[in-house]
Parts: structure tokens; sequence; C-alpha cells
């Protein structure tokens, strides 16, 4: 589980903004099963909400997390030797490209807390640091990698028998240490680059990957093919889609053929059909042809059950688009309900449906706006003086009471 996600110098962001999970009260209830208890004795939240004015930096938010997650886990494979830029958006509107960017995470992984640190350039990494939590109030560092200009070289001090010299043969001055380690099968990092695969998105690090209505298909392709490769999830994603689809009797995955319109190869691909009943016979409708809120659902779970399943976070942008304003709750009770979500999973999602803002605690809610010279800012409801437990939520956000509002 994630405590706090915090990054400077990304996107529209150019000075520290954190994403807060920990709910520091005491002895305060909360609405039922909105947050859980680690074994540290620390409480987190299950749910997060990203809201703003269009443009404010809401999906920033989110890419930033989806880049960090990508260079831990693919920079080695993906970057193709050290010449080939690190592909780190700084903050957009300076002149200098060539600033440092910071992230902080701050997570649990198999109940015990850790802190990875990490400052970069497009060119190389400046900064790697991995800490483990050793009391409840210490980290004491398990590696620690600085770049040293003068050798052109990282600095390498570790505690968690990293072969130093091999590691260094690999290491290129624009990867992480976490994934080359992987690549030389140090058991200790591959486990631990084990929790950043249970991140799973909607969002890269270009930006969001997928939407039915702007990228065709593809998304129902892929999403289909996971299915198929899953039949214990595909059992729940034909339940969940009955449940808020009145008119679905079920989904099919059927076998099909698609052909290259230039070679004329053909492709073997899994197509979705929706079936209906109508006067006590079915009838089974590519889920093309239905509606793009069934399609949006049908994609949307792909990401959000498997995040469930392995006790991942899921980090979805613009999670209500073309959902009915009610199954927004109910995408959020999956995760808040111990039945549906037994591991604690995670989810931290954007939205323009702000009536889910009442089915949260203030601690749950994340605002950003941006504010002079083009820089966003983020802050959590509950930093603001006087908003009660009480209040109407959504009612106080769309007159302006919290801020993060367009200026109409």
């Amino acid at each position: 589980m994630i405590y706090s996600f915090t990054f400077k110098n990304f996107c529209s962001f150019a000075d520290n903004a954190t994403i807060l999970f920990e709910d520091i009260r005491k002895g305060v209830e909360t609405k039922s099963n909105m947050f859980c208890d680690t074994r540290a004795g620390d409480r987190l939240s299950k749910v997060m909400i990203v809201v703003g004015p269009n443009a404010s930096g809401k999906t920033s938010a989110l890419k930033a997390l989806a880049f960090l997650s990508w260079f831990v886990r693919n920079s080695f494979v993906g970057l193709e030797g050290e010449k080939e830029p690190i592909p780190v958006d700084n903050f957009a509107f300076s002149d200098d490209k060539e600033t440092i960017s910071e992230f902080e995470l701050v997570f649990d992984h198999k109940d015990v807390v850790y802190k990875y640190i990490l400052h970069l350039c497009r060119t190389y990494v400046v900064k790697e640091e991995l800490y483990r939590k050793e009391d409840t109030q210490h980290f004491n560092y398990l590696f620690k990698r600085n770049w040293n200009t003068q050798a052109e070289s990282s600095d390498i001090v570790q505690r968690i028998n990293l072969k130093t010299e091999v590691l260094k043969e690999i290491l290129r001055k624009n990867v992480s240490l976490i994934a080359a380690s992987v690549a030389i099968k140090n058991d200790f990092l591959t486990d631990i680059a084990g929790f950043w695969e249970n991140i799973i998105s909607n969002v890269n690090r270009m930006g969001k990957s997928w939407d039915t209505s702007s990228l065709g298909e593809r998304g129902l392709f892929e999403a289909t093919e996971a299915y198929n490769k899953n039949q214990n999830l595909f059992v729940k994603v034909v339940q969940f889609l009955k449940d808020i689809d009145l008119g679905l009797e079920g989904v099919l995955i059927e076998e099909g053929e698609a052909r290259n319109p230039k070679t004329g190869e053909a492709k073997k691909v899994y197509l979705p059909y929706g079936v209906h009943k109508v006067n006590d016979k079915k009838y089974k409708l590519p889920l093309a042809f239905e509606s793009s809120g069934t399609k949006n659902m049908f994609v949307l779970l792909h990401f959000l059950l498997p995040a469930i399943e392995q006790g991942g976070l899921a980090v979805i942008d613009e999670l209500e688009i073309d959902l009915h304003p009610h199954a927004v709750p109910q995408i959020i009770e999956l995760f808040a309900n111990p039945a549906t979500n037994p591991k604690n999973s995670q989810l931290l999602f954007t939205s323009h449906s702000l009536e889910v803002l009442n089915h949260l605690e203030k601690e749950q809610i994340i605002l950003v706006e941006k504010k002079q010279e083009c820089k966003s800012e983020l802050y959590r409801l509950d930093d603001l003086k006087g908003v009660r437990r009480d209040d109407n939520i959504y009612a106080k956000y769309m007159a302006g009471a919290y801020g993060a509002v367009p200026n109409l």
C-alpha cells in the first residue's frame, strides 16, 4: 500500500506536490471501510480522488506516478544505450530542460515500510535511494546511489548483498538501479520491483493510454485478450456488467480473425459479444455496438479487478467517462468493501462526476489548481481550515468554497 507520493519539477508542477494516503487522525471514526490499518499501526485510505478544473494538472499528477513506476520497472530494457534521453517531462514552462526532477514514494510491501527516492535529469540519474523503516520513526538505507560528476559514474553504497562490481558493469547512467538489479537476478530488489508491477493504470508516462471514444476499439481488444487468459477475472467482469446494465444477460468471448489491410496477413483475435435475452430467446451483439458506458466499463474493469486481485494500486484518469453517476460509487465500493477487496488494494482516480465527493471523507479528496506562472498546486481538503465532517462537500465545492474550480 502507498503512504505518500511526492514529486517536483514534473509537467505543470514546478514545486513539491504530495498525494498523501495516510490519515494521521487518532481515535476518529471514519465512514465504513474507507480506511484500513496496517500492521505498523498506521491508517491508510483505500480510495483517493483528484479533482480540479480542466488543464489544472490532474492528469499530470497521475502521470508522475506512472512515469516513476515505468522507470523503476522498465528503464533498463526500455532505453537503448546510455545516450538515449530519459523521457521525464520537466516543468513545462521553463527554458532550462536539464533541471532535476524529484520523486519520493513511501509504501508498504509485505508488511514492511519502505521509502524510495529518485532525482534525475534527462541525461542521468542524480540520486537513487531505498530505505526500510526499522521502528516508528527511523528509516535505514538499503542502498544509496549518487552521481559522481568528476568520475562521470555513480557511487553506490549498499547493505543488501548487491554484487556491486557486476552491477556497475551493466548499470547505465540513465536507468534505475532496481531495474538493472532485476536483470542480474538480485532476489531482494526483484521482490521490491514486484510492488511496482502491481501499480496498474490507464495512464502511461505520455498521458492517458485509452478510452473507447478516442482510440477506437483497441481498448476492447486488449481487455478481451486479458479476460480470455484469466477466466476467473472474466466471470467477475460479467457479473459486474450485469449488475449495472439491466439489458445485459452476459458476455461471450469468441475467437475470430483479423487481416492486415496492407499485407493481407491474418491474425487470431478474440472478440467480445454482449448477450441479450428477448422473449426467452438469447441474442448476441458485438460489444463494439453496445453503449459507450458498457464498453468503457468492460475496458475499465481490466485495470481495476487485477489491482484488487493482486493487492495493488489502480490509477485511473477520468474514471466516470460515459458511466452513469451511480456507477462510480459502485466502483468505490469494490475497493472499500473488505469482502471484494480483502488485500486492501487502493484506488487513485480523477473524475468530473463530482457527486461522488459526498461518498468520501475530506482526507480522501485532493484538489488541484493552476496558480501564477502556469504552476499547478495540489492540496488535500483537510488541509483547509473550517471543513466540517458533516458538510455537504459536493455543494460547497461547486459553490467555490474550497477553490480548485474554473474561473467562469
